[in-house]
């Protein structure tokens, strides 16, 4: 995780270098059966290019990754994409929370125990490293009590569940929302002055994991990229519809990164990211994964 923190905080440094970094939105083709959905970047600065291909039909998702040579058109790699998107999402988390949350957050609130809380959590955990406790709410009783053991003992932090989202977030500094919720879980009169709070659960305009309210009251909005937040932010939409919210508010990853906009510059500041999920991550995290494998020698030639 911490190497691809890294790996993300050059690459969205990169896209507002100019030097030819390049993300495009994702594409959806709509089936009688499910969904395919297409992405693609290109970070000639390391010599990459790519795209990810995943489609969704019921509750099976199956992510691939093309990893080209920027230089040659080679296909240098494919990749199974299940587990780097879930390490990707939470590394962009990571990066949005070193500008965004405050250094000394000693509390956390995760709202889910599914697929992308676990790399949601131990983001955090390195972006704020004075985390003390995590308090953790999911619907599954069962899956919150077993998540929270298990990442107690890997994490070295406590991890408490909650048998509510209002009291997991209560009196925390952070809040994470990585769910598979269609409406709002997390309502804004539960933040308090200095809450930095990263929506990362729904990337259509049929999900919502925070209401408007909450992108009302923040003072700073970041999104991955301002292009796909327009087509696919709902929380971003719906506020901007109610008037609480305008998209000149709001900065791209990549501007923070690059340090052409500033991130927190005040404590009692409340900061939002929202986040996507773009094609520019899964570049980055593949270019990673695929220089570790040819120095360990590890995958398949073909």
């Amino acid at each position: 995780m911490s190497d691809a923190i890294g790996a993300l905080e050059s690459a969205f440094s990169a896209l507002s270098s100019g030097d030819g970094t390049a993300t495009q939105s994702r594409q959806r083709f709509f089936l009688p059966h499910g969904v395919m959905h297409h992405m693609a970047a290109a970070l000639p600065g390391k010599g990459y290019m790519g795209t990810k291909t995943y489609t969704s039909f019921g509750r099976e998702v199956r992510f691939y990754v093309l990893l080209f040579s920027s230089e040659s058109g080679e296909l240098l790699a494919l990749i199974e994409g299940n587990k780097l998107g879930q390490v990707r999402t939470g590394a962009a988390t990571g990066v949005a929370a070193r500008y965004l949350a405050r250094k000394d957050s000693h509390f956390a609130a995760l709202l889910g125990s599914g697929y992308q809380a676990q790399a949601q959590a131990e983001a955090i955990l390195l972006a704020c490293p004075n985390l003390r406790e995590v308090f953790v709410y999911s619907r599954d009783f069962v899956r919150r009590e077993r998540f929270c053991q298990q990442m107690t003992r890997r994490a070295n932090v406590r991890f408490t569940p909650r048998t509510s989202a209002e009291e997991a977030v209560r009196g925390t500094q952070v809040v994470l929302c990585a769910t598979t919720a269609t409406d709002p879980i997390l309502m804004a009169d539960w933040l308090t002055e200095g809450h930095f709070v990263a929506a990362v659960g729904a990337n259509r305009l049929t999900a919502r994991e925070i209401e408007e309210q909450v992108v009302g009251r923040a003072d700073i909005v970041v999104v991955d990229d301002m292009a796909q937040a327009r087509a696919e932010a709902a929380e971003l939409i719906f506020a901007y519809e109610k008037r609480l919210f305008s998209w000149d508010q709001a900065y791209p990853l990549s501007a923070i990164a690059a340090r052409r906009e500033k991130g927190r510059t005040d404590l009692d500041q409340i900061t939002l990211f929202k986040s996507l999920g773009i094609a520019l991550e899964d570049i980055a995290v593949a270019a990673l994964v695929y220089e570790k494998a040819k120095a360990e020698g590890s995958g398949t030639d073909f």
